[in-house]
């Protein structure tokens, strides 16, 4: 008798691994917060211009650097740690919102300034979600890789909802000012994630120093392979 299909999702990777299970509790804390500056963002740019236009530019402000920083934000992931790499920009992203916050606290009241911000704010997620995105497959077991993906997924799901709600509803209470200083403080959650992850060094610079990237199984994957001119047995999970 066929078993009945799942109706919730697979929380296994976040029982089995401890890794996963504080990278994911990070990243949702911290998307929500990112989220959160997002509404406050184009709140704050209407309420000084009054122009639908002025806050769709921030759009545009955003999108020139991601396409332009994306051609070689891959590039910079594949050949660096990606955990260091992921604390430096989570870091300074911290660092950004930080600035939007403190902004917003002293009246400042200038739109170049917030379109310039969220320039340098796109500019580091072109770098930042590359590498990121790379951690999954490297915390969980072959087995286990589909149900995180689909985590992943739920959560970046969930945050587009609860992010914008509930900076709806702190704005109306304490301000836009404190949707910034709340997403400066939830990078906290995402940081200490990042730091307890193991070192995630390049896949080429691995494999030169006979210690191959964990693979998924596969029949047809052979048993060894060639580094430097020798045979060395490929760890399979």
């Amino acid at each position: 008798m066929p078993r009945p299909a799942r109706l919730l999702a697979d929380v296994r990777p976040l029982r089995e691994s401890p890794a996963y299970r504080r990278m994911w509790a990070g990243t949702l804390v911290s998307s929500i917060g990112s989220m959160m500056t997002g509404f406050a963002l184009s709140l704050q740019v209407y309420r000084l211009t009054h122009s639908a236009f002025a806050v769709g530019a921030i759009g545009l402000t955003s999108m020139i650097p991601t396409l332009s920083v994306s051609i070689f934000g891959g590039s910079l992931a594949d050949g660096t740690d990606r955990r260091k790499l992921v604390l430096v920009t989570s870091s300074s992203l911290a660092a950004v919102s930080a600035l939007l916050a403190v902004q917003a606290f002293a009246g400042l009241r200038q739109v170049w300034l917030l379109y310039a911000l969220s320039a340098v704010q796109a500019t580091l997620n072109a770098i930042d979600n590359p590498a990121r995105r790379t951690f999954t497959p490297r915390l969980l077991p072959a087995p286990l890789l589909p149900a995180g993906l689909a985590l992943s997924q739920l959560t970046f799901q969930a945050t587009l909802v609860a992010g914008p709600a509930l900076a709806g509803l702190i704005t109306a209470v304490g301000g836009l000012r404190l949707c910034y200083l709340i997403d400066a403080v939830s990078f906290a959650a995402s940081i200490y994630s990042i730091a307890r992850l193991p070192a995630m060094p390049p896949a080429i610079a691995s494999v030169a120093a006979g210690d191959a990237p964990t693979l998924p199984r596969s029949t047809n994957a052979p048993s060894c392979m060639m580094t430097n001119g020798r045979s060395s047995k490929r760890r399979l999970p």
